[in-house]
């Protein structure tokens, strides 16, 4: 095997092609495969290729089963349009695993800067050097060097290009690869910075007084001295400019805020998943254990099981269509291995039982087999009058469920009521049509049992599943007791009964799911359980839209639990206050590279919130400082375009749902000509937005920064609810149309949000 690398990544053993096993749902294949052109392909009658920049995960030497027990195998997760894809394929030899896992992992690492598991990112000049950089050149030219240079907007400073002089072969005149990344790295200067020092320092140097005055007024930090004391050179006691510097750029100015984990765990917002095991439709979508894996990396903590009977064990499958199954065994122990990589706080278990009472106590001892510790069997103090807090439930899986209602013991054929599969396995010929025709075939000689058993009982420690009854002093739920409604029923609830959920969830956890007839798993607005407290709002992570934009917004720089706000936490009365909203968009880091970028700013309310109004000043041309009054007036007008590089619309293009721009109030920066890895926007370039709600209605409200072009419309994004907006200066994470997460790019923002002194009349309520 020719393990010679090409482009000094690529073995040619792999440009020609290796055979391996292809497996997917239905078979197993041997195919050649190959890396060409940065992508994985294998001859097929459908679509062979995998771009290299499509990959978001890697899992090697795990296979998602025990049907397959191979330590070569490798699964390869990645990104269709809107769809999440699997490429599951087994090495023949251990030699052959090993040129897999290397290159791959080189690949990822020097190809995207997205993010990837267990592969660590290369330095992100080479991401574009390689995009730009001559193919099959080990060397360019100066001229070259320096036009490359000119493309990407950095100039070559006269002291520097001299310096580099002695690098170019007195022959040749050509700079390799290493050399002319080194070149990048010492052209990249931060003039925005250089600014921010200046106006620190105009009275004076940045001393222990001065830079607390910054951290406590700007960036709203409280350990300031220890802050300072880290980040100042050591010979001196003031911040220099490479001291404000370093500390923009660290972890002690990180966007994301730290919070208390330490109340009971009815007091968060808890990251949610909805029919956690497909990875498509609700109607006809594959079950697999990928859906489990993929959103407890992404920091989910709720997760849902159909349990049915199956042959032997019992299996997972949406009840009453057409997806395909998946064992009960294999997603506890995919839940159990990833359970904890991205939070160490609890998971829980939601599971719909539908199997039969022998499959219950199976169930129940698959549950302790897998997790064993780790499983909430007993109360964690001896009884269960109170909730625990997250803290105290680190690193455990809770178990929730409630006992099967009854059903007809022999109820008549009919296309709407499926029987489970009489099979685990799952072949070549297991369509939709078979899986259909097979559960019709047994309809009526299995029933659902009226018993719910003791050993899957006893697991039901502190998310006892019940139904729900309404808020009356006569139907009371204990402490334990959770219900679940769908996302119709809670808009009612939210209607007729707002105030009495809102109670009854601060001392119980409560679930919306959506509803049933969203057969394509599209997903409703989350923001209205959440107003309401519901912990528990559960989304079809499977599909990207407005609604998985928001429960994105809401989670994504946590550990899968928000605190909710004190409004929802405890009985108090809140005023609306004014408010006023600062977004300072200074410049851009490690962009991907894209012509002529500006930067959409919208404050997108929810659908509960009725305080906005049209914008009260034309945004046809790009302003210095745009004004959004938004008072009272429960509709909006959409904002006019932009006068260039934008369109009108509000629709990112890889989201399959709108914005709606007669609830949203957006303005846009100017553009930053050219192609540039750092663009920078004018100095001052301030977007105010000013609104009229309570504190806790900031939860519900979010800030949405959009980086985009003509050309391509999105190119990254960030967004978050207003009140865990980080304040001062930040370097705030850039996610794709897909919310995958690009590694390096970041948007360089000043903002402000501000409380106006004078409080205000509470505005009318919604009819």
């Amino acid at each position: 095997m020719d393990s010679t690398a090409v482009d000094g990544i690529v073995p040619m053993a792999l440009v020609q092609g290796v055979p391996m096993l292809k497996i997917s749902s239905r078979k197993m294949k041997q195919v050649i495969i190959r890396i060409r052109n940065d992508g994985i392909s294998w001859s097929s009658k459908k679509d062979n290729t995998v771009s290299i920049n499509e990959v978001r995960d890697l899992r090697l030497g795990q296979p998602p089963s025990d049907t397959y027990n191979s330590s070569r195998w490798i699964t390869i997760v990645y990104v269709r349009g809107t769809q999440w894809k699997v490429l599951h394929m087994v090495a023949l030899t251990d030699d052959i695993y090993d040129l897999w896992v290397k290159t791959l992992k080189s690949l990822v690492s020097i190809t995207t800067d997205k993010h990837v598991s267990d592969v660590t990112p290369a330095d992100p000049d080479l991401i574009w050097i390689r995009q730009l950089w001559p193919i099959g050149s080990k060397v360019i030219d100066r001229e070259k060097a320096e036009a490359l240079c000119t493309q990407i907007g950095l100039q070559i400073p006269d002291s520097l290009a001299k310096s580099y002089d002695v690098t170019y072969s007195s022959s040749q005149n050509v700079l390799d690869m290493p050399t002319f990344h080194q070149l990048i790295k010492d052209c990249q200067t931060r003039p925005e910075i250089n600014r921010i020092y200046a106006e620190l320092t105009k009275d004076g140097p940045l001393d222990a007084t001065r830079a607390d005055q910054f951290l406590r007024d700007t960036q709203k930090l409280v350990d300031t001295k220890n802050i300072f004391a880290k980040h100042k050179s050591d010979n001196e006691e003031v911040w220099s400019l490479s001291s404000l510097t370093k500390f923009l750029c660290s972890p002690d100015n990180a966007p994301n805020m730290p919070q208390d984990m330490t109340q009971p765990i009815q007091h968060y917002f808890i990251s949610s998943s909805h029919n956690t095991y497909l990875v498509g439709e609700q109607w006809r979508g594959e079950s697999t254990v990928e859906g489990y894996i993929r959103v407890l990396l992404a920091g989910c903590r709720c997760v849902e099981m159909d349990v049915q009977t199956g042959d032997t064990e019992p299996v997972v499958y949406h009840r009453k269509t057409l997806t395909s199954s998946v064992s009960v065994r294999d997603i506890c122990r995919a839940i159990n291995q990833y359970a904890f990589v991205s939070s160490p706080y609890p998971v829980i278990i939601s599971a719909e039982i539908h199997c039969s009472y022998e499959q219950q106590n199976r169930l129940a001892s698959i549950l302790k087999e897998v997790f064993g510790p780790k499983l909430v069997t007993a109360p964690l103090t001896g009884e269960c009058t109170d909730l625990p807090s997250p803290e105290q439930l680190k690193n455990r899986i809770m178990f929730k469920a409630k006992p099967p209602k009854p059903e007809p013991k022999s109820p008549k054929l009919s296309p709407t009521f499926f029987a489970p599969d009489s099979t685990t396995s799952s072949t070549e010929s297991d369509s939709g049509f078979a899986r259909l025709t097979r559960r019709l075939s047994i309809q009526g000689k299995t029933e659902k049992p009226d018993l719910f058993s003791k050993d899957l009982a006893d697991l039901l420690v502190y998310t006892t599943g019940v139904k729900y009854k309404g808020f009356s002093k006569l139907n009371e739920y204990e402490t334990k007791e959770q219900f679940s409604v769908s996302e119709r029923t809670a808009s009612k609830i939210v209607r007729e009964n707002k105030q009495d959920w809102i109670k009854h969830n601060f001392n119980h956890i409560s679930r919306v799911y959506p509803r049933g007839t969203r057969l394509t798993s599209s997903n409703y607005d989350p923001t209205i359980a959440w107003s309401a407290g519901c912990q528990l709002v559960a989304l079809n992570w499977q599909t990207l839209d407005e609604g998985s934009l928001l429960n994105h917004a809401m989670f994504h720089a946590s550990n899968g639990y928000i605190l909710k706000p004190l409004a929802l936490r405890h009985k108090i009365t809140e005023m609306p206050k004014r408010y006023r909203i600062k977004v300072d968009v200074i410049s851009g880091q490690r962009m991907p590279l894209s012509p002529d970028l500006y930067v959409e700013v919208t404050l997108k309310p929810s659908s509960t919130y009725s305080g906005w109004s049209s914008a009260s000043s034309s945004a046809s041309t790009p302003s210095s400082s745009a004004s959004a009054s938004v008072f009272n007036n429960p509709t909006g007008s959409p904002a006019p375009a932009p006068a260039s590089g934008g369109g009108n619309s509000l629709k990112s293009p890889t989201l399959p749902l709108p914005m709606s721009p007669t609830k949203s109030q957006f303005r846009r920066t100017t553009t930053s000509q050219g192609i540039t890895l750092n663009p920078n926007w004018p100095v001052n370039e301030n977007i105010t937005f000013n609104l009229n709600m309570t504190q806790a209605e900031l939860s519900f409200n979010f800030l949405h920064l959009e980086v985009k072009n003509r050309q391509s419309g999105l190119i990254a994004q960030y967004i978050r609810p207003l009140n865990l907006v980080p304040k001062g200066y930040h370097h705030l994470p850039l996610y794709d149309g897909m919310m995958s997460r690009f590694v390096f790019a970041t948007l360089f923002t000043k903002i402000e949000i501000d409380q106006v002194d004078f409080d205000l009349q509470p505005p009318p309520a919604r009819r």
